[in-house]
């Protein structure tokens, strides 16, 4: 796997990658990363290509997944602490 580019984006990251007979395009916003991959073909050949295929709309959602993946992870964490919090607390009588 080698990294063939990078698409510019203000609100992530996005690296492209070539393995083999595809394409991976990963987006990364801080602790989070999203990964897509793409075959090979006709229509789908090279950095240029992938830039092409990666549009505004695509970005949105999955900047808006990043958005469902903090929410998440925050919820884990709530649910975590607070049960560690609970096995922690000291009985008064």
């Amino acid at each position: 796997m080698r990294i063939v580019g990078y698409i510019e984006n203000e609100a992530c990251k996005i690296t492209v990658f070539h393995m083999g007979l595809r394409f991976m395009v990963k987006f990364e916003d801080g602790l989070y990363e999203q990964a897509f991959k793409f075959r090979e073909s006709d229509k789908i050949k090279g950095l240029n290509d992938i830039q092409n295929l990666i549009d505004k709309t695509f970005v949105q959602e999955v900047m808006h997944r990043f958005s469902e993946m903090r929410i998440a992870t925050g919820n884990l964490l709530d649910r975590y602490i607070g049960t560690v919090e609970e096995e922690n607390e000291e009985e008064i009588i």
